[in-house]
């Protein structure tokens, strides 16, 4: 349960906060008018690495997560819809609307044998994608997720309820309680005072939007559809996915595998980094 206390483009810099030797953001225009932030790092012709974070967060959620990973890796962490500086539209927050986005982003930038990577929000999104794939996804990491999003009806109702109070701003208190309530242990402190900073920064129209799709049964059952091999990593203290939600996508992706870590919620890229990076690393390039 959840802790009271988730033809052409255009590239261009972004007016948003640095910190000291981070990958420098850019934005993307896509077809649909929709402008997306994200990070590049890694050789160019690196193998395409796709990083989609949680409710509330951003590209920022990778930043641990990215110190680790090798130059021989093409890492795109993106800020998806609602969230960061990218683009905040009144409507199209459903996870095929997400979904939409990315799949726009992989073939804009024309990215094949993709390692898509989802946390939460964005591993159902991620879960989208791979649903309706056609080519260019080679591999799926799902981090802290559920068949077609939140599936617990008791998580989904406590999840929808708290999204539903977001009012016209987001609460300080509210982001740090959130953010708190996904973590089981120590993290440190100037990375989580940005992720605090991104739940207040994420467009306050965008939680409630986006927890009337938090689930879709139609997803849930469309994953036997899924060619991509998975892997799906999940902390055992995980207060908002349980094990059950790891058994089902089990059940349904027909070439999955799942990483248990121990004494770890729902947020193990912020807890474990180096952990995270080694088995996506051993997935992505067992040889």
């Amino acid at each position: 349960m959840f802790r009271t206390c988730i033809l052409g483009f255009v590239l261009v810099a972004l007016a948003a906060p640095v910190v000291a030797g981070e990958p420098a953001a850019t934005q993307i225009k896509l077809p649909s008018g929709v402008t997306l932030q994200y990070v590049t790092q890694g050789r160019a012709d690196g193998q395409p690495v796709v990083l989609l974070h949680g409710i509330g967060d951003s590209w920022r959620s990778f930043e641990l997560l990215l110190s680790h990973l090798p130059d021989s890796y093409r890492a795109f962490a993106i800020s998806m819809r609602g969230h960061g500086w990218s683009d905040a539209p009144a409507t199209g927050y459903l996870l095929r609307d997400y979904a939409a986005d990315i799949a726009a982003f992989m073939e804009q930038l024309n990215l094949r044998n993709v390692t898509l990577v989802g946390h939460s929000l964005g591993s159902f999104v991620a879960q989208a994608v791979a649903v309706e794939d056609r080519g260019r996804v080679a591999k799926l990491v799902l981090i802290g997720s559920g068949p077609g999003g939140l599936s617990s009806p008791a998580a989904r109702s406590e999840a929808q309820q708290m999204f539903r109070g977001v009012g016209a701003s987001v609460d300080p208190a509210f982001a740090r309680d959130f953010q708190a309530s996904t973590v089981a242990g120590p993290i440190p402190a100037a990375f989580m005072e940005r992720m605090y900073e991104q739940i207040v920064r994420a467009a306050p129209h965008m939680w409630a939007a986006t927890a009337e799709g938090i689930y879709n049964p139609e997803l849930a059952s469309a994953l036997t559809r899924v060619k991509a091999p998975a892997l799906l990593i999940w902390g055992d203290q995980d207060s908002m996915l349980a094990r059950a939600e790891q058994d089902g996508l089990l059940a349904r992706l027909p070439n999955a595998r799942l990483v248990v870590l121990e004494g770890r919620s729902h947020a193990p890229h912020w807890e474990d980094p180096q952990r995270v990076a080694n088995e996506l690393i051993a997935f992505v390039s067992p040889n």
